[in-house]
């Protein structure tokens, strides 16, 4: 078997248990927490009909080997629709062998059919593998701080939010 032999799909709700090992592996590299993720997390938030999340998977002699999450997203910048990709991640066994370009261009390529004219992602400041890799993509380096809260601060804040004018904003 060529160490190229792999293919590219769409997630199933079947891989939720595997995906979920190719989570806690990504982030567990991040050095950011995993206790969070699971099988059943996946079922309930990405493999729901209503589901804004796609998930591309890298498979090889029935094994997965890697994976990307991506959504839409609108940046007023460009007044586009484009493709976030929360994650990328290769299994080290199968690093180097073409399949996080593989995965990378199938997003694309995804976002592409979707009529989505960008792609765009964030790497850890330390990643300098990640960086090498995404320039040789030929991205663009942007230099942003991401700012994120969650849990209680998220809570606090919709608390905040729920309160002003005593109503929530609606779709």
């Amino acid at each position: 078997m060529n160490a190229r032999d792999f293919s590219i799909r769409e997630a199933e709700r079947d891989d939720a248990e595997t995906l979920a090992e190719l989570m806690r592996a990504l982030h567990a590299h991040l050095k950011e927490p995993t206790e969070h993720i699971s099988a059943d997390a996946l079922r309930r938030d990405i493999f729901t009909a209503d589901s804004v999340h796609t998930v591309l998977v890298a498979e090889r002699a029935g094994e997965l080997i890697g994976y990307a999450l991506f959504h839409e997203t609108y940046e007023s910048i460009y007044a586009q629709r484009g493709a976030y990709m929360a994650d990328l991640y290769v299994a080290e066994t199968a690093r180097r062998q073409g399949v996080a370009r593989a995965l990378v261009a199938a997003v694309a390529s995804a976002a592409r059919a979707r009529r989505l004219r960008f792609l765009w992602w964030v790497s850890e400041s330390w990643d300098e593998n990640a960086q090498r890799f995404y320039a040789a993509l030929g991205a663009s380096h942007e230099p942003y701080v991401a700012h994120a809260v969650s849990f209680e601060t998220f809570d606090a804040l919709a608390e905040e939010g729920d309160k002003r004018d005593g109503a929530r904003p609606s779709k």
